[in-house]
């Protein structure tokens, strides 16, 4: 379905530009020189499908604070930093830009001598999106959504360089203006730390 959406042929009227800009950022991203860029900062790549058929691509750039919240003896809780910037394959609408922040907490298990960690994360954010059609009778109402969202995944790698792991994310208005159907998305995510 994820490849699907990927590689199917592009219909009159889709929403070439937020392609381009997610391609671009990725370009810039993975070759910008990093001896310049803040020794926290990591690129997530994620995709997942969503309600009627809708398929989410995004890219996120974050920053952990480097001081956990809170360290106990076998866990530690941590807070990050994303900015995100997705596209949305919408069939029977214009496909969508969405652009947001959230502050995120990880509560995670240090394994193998700090070599590996699990980790969980929660987060409430905020989102834009460039229209709110998602479907033939399908409308957000609002173009200003709440991004919940709960994270469970895998960190490895010197200095944990690489994640992988799974998202469940919620987007809605939180009832600003109705009809408030809101969208659920899972997605697969890698991230790489820079």
């Amino acid at each position: 379905m994820i490849f699907h959406a990927l590689t199917a042929p592009r219909r009159r009227g889709s929403h070439r530009g937020a392609e381009g800009a997610l391609a671009l950022a990725a370009a810039l991203g993975l070759t910008a020189p990093m001896a310049q860029a803040s020794p926290g900062l990591d690129l997530t790549l994620a995709a997942g499908s969503g309600k009627v058929h809708v398929h989410k691509l995004g890219l996120v750039l974050g920053w952990t604070r480097p001081e956990p919240l809170w360290q106990g003896r076998d866990w530690r809780l941590l807070l990050r930093h994303e900015a995100e910037l997705a596209n949305w394959r919408v069939p029977q609408a214009r496909d969508l830009v969405e652009l947001g922040y959230s502050p995120v907490l990880r509560l995670e298990h240090p394994l193998d001598g700090g070599k590996a960690a699990f980790f969980i994360e929660g987060s409430i954010g905020v989102r834009l999106l460039s229209h709110t059609q998602v479907g033939a009778d399908r409308n957000l109402s609002t173009a200003f959504q709440f991004s919940d969202e709960l994270r469970a995944g895998w960190q490895w790698g010197e200095q944990g360089r690489h994640t992988a792991g799974l998202r469940f994310q919620h987007i809605s208005n939180a009832d600003i203006k109705r009809p408030n159907p809101g969208m659920n998305f899972w997605q697969v995510y890698y991230r790489y730390h820079f």
